[in-house]
């Protein structure tokens, strides 16, 4: 790979990019690369079917080799699905967990199925007990790790299947943070929509005063005796009210859902005085169908790959080939980066370009701020030119 990247041949890559298609079709596969971006192979112990369309699949390792994961962080889970051509494609696709990080012996991901989608469809539909899958992670910065001798007030809220991180750390920190009193404002279309519903009931009552839970409905049956509306700002605004707590005694908001639910909550609280350090928010790009050829550079470049905290001393140099991305080339040449969907969509592989340029396929996951700042992703970039990067 290196050697036809210096001679001006376009490179295979490591990670094989097919066309896409909506084909959902789950075919036999060739073996999943094993090295590098490959994660490892789990078996489906348990399949729960939360709603009409989400399903929780419980995971085991057959090593028995424990998931160590901070609640509210997310795996990759990776599939062979049919291309449509008689080929296979391999998928990826980013699934927090939903269990609690204090039982690592078995890791739940929880899938809700969204139109169209090829993953999430195979995922509810076809997958059964005794399966096995292959997973790469833990990943992710929405993480919540417990103090036990703490003493906080936080407040969740969610939309949808973005209440997969929340319940994780609803589940890890009332056992594991006696202290803590959580607030969880829900928002979805039906009651018949609401995941995890008799669970976070039962918490609630098991928990009594450290768990308050309000459900927002947009479209309520009769007798409904929760919220009304969506969770945009004219909906969300009267919920912020209604906490049991003053918003300047909240330590910390998390923050999950669809983007015009995460934008009203963020415009709200910054209005009501919430600092940003107190702010936190999960957005997951899907992948989407690329509407060009991915952009990659004609030659091969230097990458100087710097650890943040490390000495210049202990910085590596990669080239990258002509046609391969920084996370390839990086990975190909031992190099250990953070990574998780490896397709633009999660953010797990960000790095900040020191020196150089690097350009990505679009679209991605990285917001206009972090682009400013100088941020990309390695997954889905490419410098062309010389260049070093920041990790960590």
């Amino acid at each position: 790979m290196v050697l036809d990247g210096l001679r001006g041949r376009r490179a295979t890559p490591v990670l094989e990019r097919s066309p896409r298609s909506d084909t959902d079709e789950c075919r036999e596969a060739a073996p999943l690369r094993e090295a590098g971006l490959g994660g490892r192979e789990v078996v489906v112990a348990e399949r729960i079917q939360e709603t009409a369309d989400a399903v929780t699949l419980i995971l085991e390792d057959p090593k028995q080799a424990p998931f160590d994961f901070e609640a509210g962080a997310f795996f990759t889970v990776v599939l062979n699905l049919g291309d449509g051509d008689g080929g296979v494609e391999e998928v990826r696709r980013a699934y927090s967990a939903s269990s609690s990080a204090l039982e690592p012996g078995r890791l739940a991901l929880t899938c809700k199925r969204v139109e169209g989608g090829r993953a999430s469809t195979y995922l509810n539909q076809r997958t059964k007990a005794g399966d096995l899958l292959r997973i790469l992670g833990p990943a992710g910065a929405f993480t919540l790790r417990p103090a036990p001798a703490a003493t906080r007030r936080l407040v969740l809220v969610g939309g949808g299947s973005g209440i997969t991180p929340l319940m994780s750390m609803i589940r890890t920190l009332l056992v594991a943070e006696p202290g803590a009193e959580l607030a969880l404002i829900y928002g979805n279309r039906s009651p018949e929509a609401i995941i995890f519903r008799d669970a976070l009931a039962e918490l609630a009552e098991a928990h009594p005063g450290r768990l308050h839970l309000r459900h927002v409905i947009e479209r309520p049956a009769a007798g409904w005796e929760g919220g009304v509306g969506r969770l945009d700002r004219e909906g969300l605004a009267p919920e912020l009210a209604a906490l049991p707590w003053p918003h300047d005694a909240v330590d910390g908001w998390y923050v999950c859902g669809p983007e015009p639910m995460l934008i009203a909550a963020r415009e709200l609280l910054v209005e009501l005085g919430v600092a940003p350090s107190r702010l936190h928010e999960e957005r997951f790009s899907a992948p989407q169908r690329r509407a060009c050829e991915p952009t990659r550079g004609d030659v091969a470049a230097t990458v100087t790959i710097c650890r943040k905290g490390r000495p210049s001393a202990e910085s590596a140099v990669v080239i990258v080939p002509a046609g391969a991305t920084l996370l390839e080339a990086a990975i190909a040449a031992g190099q250990e980066l953070p990574f998780s969907c490896a397709v633009g969509g999660c953010g797990a592989c960000r790095v900040r370009v020191r020196e150089g340029e690097v350009v990505m396929d679009e679209p991605n996951c990285l917001t206009a701020e972090e682009r400013g700042a100088g941020y990309a992703l390695t997954c889905c970039g490419a410098p062309i030119g010389p260049c070093s990067i920041e990790v960590g």
